[in-house]
């Protein structure tokens, strides 16, 4: 079987679910294994890419499911090369990143609403071949991300099991009829108004099919932070509730400006070693200025000062709206 082999690892296998995700005691419905696990493996393990498919199955995009091998282990996730600079509307990783990051703020992990998201360093002509595997002319070539080096950034992201698009998120009748709802709808429009999503594509926000957890979703995060917006609309970065969850508005108050500075500067720092990059731990921002920054061996992704900022903002006026009644508070 044709693959392309990675010094990292995939997300979510058909028949693995299937057959076993029910079974798994306190797990949820949408994910084989648990979050940090998940991340783990999207970090550090080898994996094969064995299939590779468009996201939205349309010739010509960038973004596609990998069926990925990892061990025994047969998992799925979204692949998403960058482009040159990393840095063109919707095809931004450290948006993607960002929001993952974001939610952290306030966010326990069996809560989330950004899918376990990781961005790694690999040589191009192996996300080439990796791309050969759709078996079409359309499919965009992988590019350097920087001209000093034959590497191609990627964003990994867990691919979800046993969602939907829903017709519409906001249905005020199973709001008030459904609290579980309420407070999972209630996460994701805080996360969707502090990271300022500016794409209402569909498919882009996703529910669970579990009837008895209904968490909702954001699975792509591109078209975020800055000002650009897509044509799809905006929709969701608005608050569009009467009412949030307690918990998550006071794990809020606790963030300074300068917290914020120290969690998004650096989302990610890659360093030259032996030929490839691995991540290590962020040091010093390198230019708070840009976004996308790098020297002779190290390449470091972030939100700029003035995101961070925007980010700190909006969270001070949400908790104003809070403290003034515009907004309830609910467990």
């Amino acid at each position: 079987m044709t693959s392309s082999r990675y010094a990292v690892v995939g997300v979510v296998a058909a028949a693995a679910l299937c057959a076993g995700w029910g079974e798994l005691e306190g797990q949820d419905a949408n994910f084989l294994l648990p979050v940090p696990d998940i991340e783990r493996h999207l970090r550090e393990g080898e994996f094969d890419v064995i299939g590779l498919t468009p996201s939205r199955g349309l010739e010509g995009e960038r973004t596609y499911q990998a069926t990925a091998q990892f061990g025994s282990t047969v998992l799925q996730m979204k692949y998403a090369p960058a482009v040159e600079g990393a840095d063109e509307f919707n095809n931004r990783p450290r948006y993607e990143l960002g929001a993952y990051v974001v939610q952290q703020l306030f966010l326990d992990p069996e809560d989330y609403v950004v899918p376990p998201t990781v961005l790694r360093g690999f040589p191009t002509d192996v996300v080439q071949s990796t791309l050969d595997l759709v078996g079409s002319d359309m499919t965009p070539p992988a590019e350097p991300t920087f001209d000093r080096w034959p590497m191609t950034l990627v964003a990994l992201q867990y691919w979800l099991f046993a969602v939907e698009v829903p017709d519409e998120l906001l249905n005020e009748d199973r709001i008030e009829s459904d609290a579980t709802y309420e407070r999972y709808l209630g996460n994701f429009n805080i996360l969707t108004y502090l990271i300022r999503h500016n794409d209402s594509n569909e498919g882009n926000f996703l529910r669970s099919a579990d009837a008895a957890k209904p968490r909702v979703y954001s699975v792509d995060n591109g078209v975020a932070f800055a000002g650009e917006e897509s044509d799809r609309g905006t929709y969701w970065r608005e608050l569009r509730l009467d009412r949030y969850p307690a918990e998550a508005i006071e794990r809020l108050r606790g963030h300074t400006i300068d917290d914020l500075h120290d969690r998004l500067g650096v989302l990610v720092q890659l360093e030259l070693s032996g030929g490839r990059f691995v991540e290590v731990e962020p040091g010093e921002n390198l230019d708070p200025g840009r976004g996308v920054r790098h020297d002779d061996t190290t390449v470091q992704l972030g939100l700029t000062d003035g995101e961070v900022r925007n980010v700190h903002r909006r969270i001070t006026r949400l908790l104003e709206w809070i403290d003034e009644g515009r907004y309830e508070v609910v467990p």
